[in-house]
């Protein structure tokens, strides 16, 4: 705003013979409102000479000056009284659309989170019209039932051609695929591709939605998947892996997904997703007498239909001021729930416990005074920690778009942070538990946390003997993530003499570029192998983690109210909801109108 101010004056300072002021980024004349394209004196004199020295010519020196600055005054504040009435007239207008739309909202029964998704609407139906809308064009924009859903039908269209592109011109791909059963009973196949082109640019989208009505065993499964890659003009020759969540139907040997594809000779990796493997190595945790007791505790206060006693200890925890104002229930099924569910727990304990001495809900006097057994809190500080530690990994696996190398580097990086949490424990240190901190501060020399050493040489066992399948593709990602450091002996042989020149390319050796980045460097007619080699790397998914968000979405999708969907609405929706591909709707528009029949 100062810097404005200066200019302002700056300018009033050189052209202050005449009739010209700055009014925000534009130069006016103060007499008609003249804007010239190019402000220069020659510019500015010519227009005054032209327009106004017939009237003005009298007026010289102080007195013109007075003249000038006085006209200026009234100009400016005429100028500012226009814009604040404008406006006040288009902010009266806003709020009165917000009302009548927030109206809507409410007679309708819809969330108040609508009105922003409502204002997304608004904004492209304006742009749709050429940033003005008439009351009439409004009304004739066509959103019944049918249109919408034919509407959603095309752009999930537009999608697939797109995706036959993408794979007809791909140099690989792979798959991953999750099962699960949706509110209507209906186990449900979601299909992901990540597909690589040549330059190693890459897409990961949704390439089905598929229903099985009937059975769901490794033939039905392998069926719907081949049909799947039919409908898309092309087969598994271009397949670099498959990712499966790991269920007996999957991995079968003989009758499952993997029995299919080995009867058919298909040699491409078939993987175990690695976020579902890293729940399971974490189970060794949850089963500890600690979170069979915190689930119990839970369970006694909000499970089943307790709906009393959880408004009571909601209403509780506020009244203490608690750090938390509830405790979320513990699901198997989800990843982090554990760690959220004893992190809560832990924080608001004591305030838990005088709720369960007030409100004699527990029956149990064990249950009641647990939370002034040491030997109980130790184990349940101690479990808090490493949980909340398995939940950072889970949560850096679960970022999108990344390499199957980077998923096998945080998986690396944790077993040999579980080694260090060891060491600390046995010279009772206590840095990489905060939990057991706190709890040693309170309790001192009577916490004695080395005796669940042996949990954490469970987990141990568990990361070492888990994550067969990234094992055997070790000698691959090393050399994916850094050609030129790789043993060359160690290599297939096919690798070995590019490697030769690879390694000792002075123009190379130099690059900092690693992983994908170094591959797309690399020159085709010279290094073919190493080149194909590291598109077939990039394209592998390492989880199934984009299924499970699709999941999540079908039950946001397919609710109670929305249970009679079709298969092909339904797939439609979720094609269109979950693709990161640009839609380029004028060009659907184009394609859907059909031409007029003849009257003849």
């Amino acid at each position: 705003m100062a810097s404005e101010q200066k200019y302002e004056q700056h300018f009033d300072k050189k052209w202050e013979d005449s009739f010209f002021t700055l009014i925000g980024n534009h130069t006016v004349c103060i007499l008609c409102k003249y804007q010239p394209a190019v402000v220069k004196k020659f510019v500015i004199e010519r227009h005054y000479k032209k327009k106004h020295s017939s009237e003005y010519s009298k007026y010289e020196g102080q007195e013109k000056r007075n003249l000038i600055k006085g006209l200026k005054l009234i100009y400016q504040e005429s100028s500012s009284f226009n814009d604040n009435s404008n406006n006040a007239n288009s902010s009266v207008k806003a709020v009165t659309a917000s009302y009548a739309i927030s109206l809507l909202i409410a007679q309708h029964s819809k969330p108040f989170m609508e009105g922003n998704f409502i204002k997304e609407c608004l904004i492209e139906a304006v742009k749709s019209f050429g940033n003005s809308l008439t009351l009439a064009e409004a009304a004739s924009i066509p959103l019944t039932k049918k249109t919408v859903a034919a509407r959603i039908t095309d752009i999930a269209c537009s999608i697939e051609e797109k995706l036959k592109f993408l794979l007809d011109s791909c140099a690989y791909f792979s798959l991953c695929l999750d099962e699960s059963t949706d509110i209507g009973h209906v186990s449900q196949l979601s299909i992901f591709a990540r597909i690589v082109q040549n330059d190693f640019s890459h897409v990961e989208e949704l390439l089905d939605f598929v229903p099985l009505h009937d059975t769901t065993t490794g033939l039905d499964i392998f069926k719907a998947v081949e049909q799947i890659l039919q409908k898309f003009d092309t087969d598994f020759s271009k397949c670099s892996a498959i990712v499966t969540d790991g269920a007996r139907a999957m991995t079968g040997q003989k009758i499952g997904f993997f029995g299919q594809l080995k009867q058919r000779n298909l040699k491409f990796p078939l993987i175990h997703c690695i976020i579902h493997q890293e729940a399971l190595c974490g189970k060794a945790i949850k089963l500890s007498t600690a979170m069979k007791t915190v689930t119990k505790i839970i369970n006694l206060i909000k499970g089943g239909h307790k709906f009393l006693s959880h408004r009571k200890f909601q209403h509780f925890l506020e009244e203490h001021n608690a750090l938390y104002t509830d405790v979320p229930l513990h699901c198997e099924v989800r990843w982090l729930s554990a760690g959220k569910c004893l992190e809560k727990f832990f924080a608001i304990r004591k305030e838990i416990f005088l709720f369960l001495q007030e409100m004699s809900i527990a029956k149990d006097d064990d249950i009641k005074y647990i939370f002034e057994d040491t030997e109980f809190l130790c184990e349940l500080a101690f479990i808090t920690d490493v949980t909340n530690h398995l939940n950072i990994l889970n949560t850096k696996l679960q970022k999108t778009n990344q390499t199957i190398c980077q998923l096998v580097s945080h998986i690396d990086s944790f077993r040999r942070k579980l080694v260090l949490f060891k060491n600390h424990l046995e010279k009772d240190t206590l840095y990489f538990y905060p939990s057991c901190q706190i709890l040693f501060e309170e309790y001192g020399t009577v916490c004695n946390f080395k005796k669940y050493i042996q949990l954490i040489d469970s987990l141990i066992t568990q990361f070492d003997t888990r994550f067969t399948d990234f094992e055997s593709l070790r000698k691959d990602l090393v050399l994916f993530e850094n050609p030129l450091t790789a043993e060359i002996e160690q290599q297939n042989v096919e690798f070995q003499e590019e490697l030769c020149d690879l390694q000792n390319d002075l123009s190379l050796k130099t690059r900092p570029e690693k992983g994908a980045d170094f591959f797309k460097i690399l020159n085709n007619s010279n290094y073919p192998n190493l080149k194909n080699f590291g598109l077939r790397i990039f394209s592998m998914f390492g989880s199934t983690y984009l299924c499970e968000c699709s999941f999540s979405k079908m039950k946001i999708i397919k609710s109670d109210k929305r249970s009679s969907l079709s298969d092909k609405s339904l797939t439609s929706l979720m094609r269109a909801s979950s693709s990161n591909i640009s839609i380029d709707i004028p060009s659907i528009v184009k394609s859907c109108k059909r031409p007029r029949k003849s009257t003849n």
